[in-house]
């Protein structure tokens, strides 16, 4: 696949708080640039600002927006930051009108599910961990987990269907009913069982939303 040809894909970092300098800093995982361009795509990332942020999506016109890890959703969470749950929002207010594919990735399923009206609840056994997910079509048997909120199914919003569970019963995956949106609780871009199984499916991902604006679950 020549250069030209990769698809684009914009994603939101974290805010980590500097207190020694004051500063308040957007962040992201330097694994997810490895991973993505081993899936066969660039990767554009977005600051906590939602006029540049929102600027930056009209003009790219990505394949796919990833909605990352990191940070409370909620205010009395740890690490809650407004700016990144304002930047968020309009991201997601720009793709339901464009019908842009999203992934969110733990934290990011979280919100996606907040802001279409569900809610999150505490869970326990899931941080710095791995254990079996259940999916209908099975690819993935094991995930990471590094969460300590996380969806139940009378929290899950109306407008997600589930797609996969933990042994708890807790929510792992789903999707959106009518939009090309698809939120997961786990990192494909931290050690997990089956490295090289996530970064075919995150492939696939990418190149279904690039190809068809759709996305799907495994």
């Amino acid at each position: 696949m020549s250069l030209l040809q990769r698809p684009l894909i914009v994603i939101t970092q974290r805010v980590d708080v500097v207190p020694s300098y004051g500063e308040r800093r957007d962040a992201l995982d330097q694994n997810w640039f490895s991973l993505l361009d081993a899936a066969g795509c660039d990767v554009v990332p977005l600051p906590n600002h939602p006029a540049t942020a929102l600027s930056l999506a009209r003009r790219l016109k990505p394949a796919l927006v990833i909605l990352s890890g990191g940070n409370g959703v909620m205010p009395d969470n740890a690490g809650y930051a407004p700016e990144r749950n304002a930047t968020e929002t309009a991201l997601l207010d720009w793709a339901k009108e464009t019908e842009t594919p999203v992934l969110g990735v733990c934290r990011g399923f979280q919100f996606m599910n907040v802001y279409l009206g569900g809610t999150l609840s505490p869970v326990y056994g899931h941080v710095a961990c791995s254990h079996a997910t259940r999916s209908r079509a099975g690819a993935f048997a094991e995930v990471n987990s590094y969460h300590d909120y996380g969806i139940v199914r009378a929290g899950l919003a109306a407008l997600l269907e589930e797609a996969a569970t933990a042994p708890d019963g807790t929510i792992e995956g789903a999707y959106h009913r009518t939009l090309p949106w698809l939120g997961i609780m786990w990192h494909p871009e931290r050690a997990i069982p089956d490295a090289a199984g996530v970064k075919w499916w995150l492939a696939s991902l990418v190149r279904e939303a690039a190809s068809t604006r759709r996305i799907s679950f495994p």
